[in-house]
């Protein structure tokens, strides 16, 4: 996906914010405007930018949030969370620095998560933008939902990236699970949604099912209809536009870009 706006011009870039979704497959790059009109959208394989793509990297943004995938994620409940015991939770993490260790608090939740993001796409990223916000999209979708959650009821997510999927079970309000997967098939997608009702010793038919980084035609779409009778598309708060069609069409499978600035702490 290669997109830029006519409109774009080069004396704005302090005005543009640059949002870059990145993993080990595809880096994904989004430009605003300060109206949120999508000056330029770029896909590519991580491991080989095309020359369009380092020259958008190259440009001189002021405004840049980066999400990046995760090495290690663990939640506490926000009641019990203290930030000295951070050597008993430097147990659950592989790096064993831990500088390099990161907490986010959901109060709507009650949880605090402390995660380590992936260390050579950190390190990357660091270089070309030193001063880049940093997040996780769990952040983001939890953020997000957090505000929106009734309080009765089963809620399955599903966030895909790439070859993973972040798998999450609300119940009543309350997170009951939040795990990531390494998924290629539609078979591995059935084995961990019915792998994570039989832990949480649950229903394997959910009230909602809510999806993200897929569109309607994914079959990872088709196989989550199994599992309710409301499926939907996780919807970013912050509202995005372009007089593109097929741009208008392409983000629906980036919706939680344009919520990135929203979910930097």
């Amino acid at each position: 996906m290669k997109y830029t706006s006519n409109n774009f011009h080069l004396h704005y870039i302090p005005q543009y914010r640059l949002l870059i979704q990145s993993d080990f497959l595809e880096d994904t790059l989004l430009v605003l405007d300060e109206s949120n009109e999508i000056q330029a959208l770029y896909s590519y394989p991580s491991n080989n930018p095309d020359t369009e793509a380092a020259k958008l990297l190259g440009l001189p943004f002021q405004d840049v949030t980066i999400s990046l995938p995760l090495q290690s994620l663990v939640f506490v409940p926000t009641e019990v969370y203290n930030s000295r015991d951070i050597e008993h939770y430097q147990d659950f993490m592989i790096d064993e620095n831990k500088t390099r260790t990161q907490t986010f608090h959901i109060e709507q939740l009650g949880i605090t998560a402390l995660y380590q993001y992936d260390l050579l796409l950190r390190n990357r990223w660091a270089t070309l933008f030193p001063a880049a916000r940093l997040l996780s999209d769990s952040q983001v979708m939890l953020s997000s939902l957090a505000t929106d959650l009734p309080a009765q009821g089963t809620i399955l997510g599903l966030h895909v990236k790439d070859k993973q999927v972040e798998l999450f079970v609300f119940s009543a309000g309350t997170l009951q699970l939040y795990n990531i997967f390494d998924i290629e098939t539609q078979d591995d997608l059935q084995y961990f949604i019915l792998h994570v009702c039989n832990t949480l010793d649950i229903a394997a038919r959910f009230d909602k099912v809510i999806l993200s980084g897929i569109d309607s035609t994914h079959n990872f779409a088709h196989v989550a209809g199994q599992y309710t009778d409301l499926a939907e598309f996780f919807t970013p708060k912050t509202t995005v536009h372009t007089a593109d069609e097929t741009v208008e069409a392409k983000i629906s499978s980036f919706n939680l870009l344009a919520d990135y600035p929203t979910c930097v702490s």
